[in-house]
């Protein structure tokens, strides 16, 4: 999927964020935006926003509804036509220790962040394999790669995107389905939501155009993965693990600074 002009693009949590601007570099791709959001009134000023660079449509959808999530998919064909294009960007963190965790910030977490996916996935992905073409990108994490303390639930549902993405993407491939899946894993980005939150030695914040920027480059290149920075989280994290004992694995995390990373994390202030 080279040429992107004209195509329709889905976009779950693109009311701010990383959402908002990726949106933004997909309108001027020439694609026509669905922008999706649970939050009304963000998505009006997302709107406002981005309609000067294309065309752009809001929905406000709960996407961990999963009847919500089939209803909006029939509404986007609707309106805009078939989508081409499906980004899973919506996803919520809370940082605490998993006894101070409540059941309910844990439900939420893997609700939004992971079983989500599939619904957004199961509603879009039958138009695109029945028209030979497409493409799905799913929002993970670095620590979806490398789980630290104080985002248990967090770190389960980034986990469990790359393996969701992973085994449709071998699904397509093995029915012969022209359609790509592609999973990101960003360190810590500037959105807000890790705010608080302390910079792991040899690190630094992210800002969003160095994640969305690959993430173009990856559906017109039909990428299996994105990570950013692509050294160290695509293949020094993954290789260190694979070497290392676990005790020793730990204490090179403490040293770095990982275990009190999100002890002062406060996140966004909506």
């Amino acid at each position: 999927m080279k040429d992107l002009k004209g195509r329709v693009a889905v976009v779950t949590g693109a009311a701010m964020g990383m959402g908002r601007n990726l949106s933004g570099k997909l309108m001027q791709e020439g694609c026509i935006v669905a922008l999706v959001d649970v939050n009304a009134e963000a998505l009006r000023k997302a709107k406002e926003e981005l309609s000067t660079l294309g065309r752009c449509e809001t929905y406000c959808c709960d996407i961990s509804d999963r009847k919500a999530v089939y209803g909006l998919a029939a509404r986007i064909e609707s309106d805009l036509g078939p989508a081409a294009i499906l980004v899973n960007n919506a996803g919520i963190v809370r940082a605490c220790s998993l006894l101070d965790l409540e059941d309910s910030a844990i439900e939420k977490m893997i609700n939004v962040n992971l079983k989500a996916q599939f619904w957004t996935c199961k509603a879009f992905l039958p138009g695109m394999i029945k028209r030979n073409e497409g493409h799905v990108v799913n929002i993970a994490s670095a620590g979806g790669v490398l789980a630290i303390p104080n985002l248990s639930a967090y770190c389960a549902s980034k986990f469990g995107v790359i393996g969701f993405t992973d085994a449709v993407r071998q699904e397509m491939r093995k029915n012969k389905v022209n359609v790509g899946f592609t999973y990101v894993c960003p360190n810590t980005v500037n959105t807000g939501m890790f705010a608080g939150s302390k910079m792991v030695a040899g690190t630094r914040m992210l800002s969003a155009d160095e994640v969305t920027g690959p993430i173009i480059r990856a559906i017109k290149k039909n990428q299996a993965m994105v990570a950013v920075p692509s050294l160290p989280v695509k293949f020094l994290t993954p290789l260190t693990k694979l070497i290392l004992p676990i005790k020793a694995m730990d204490w090179l995390s403490r040293a770095l600074g990982m275990a009190e990373a999100n002890d002062t994390w406060t996140g966004r202030k909506a």
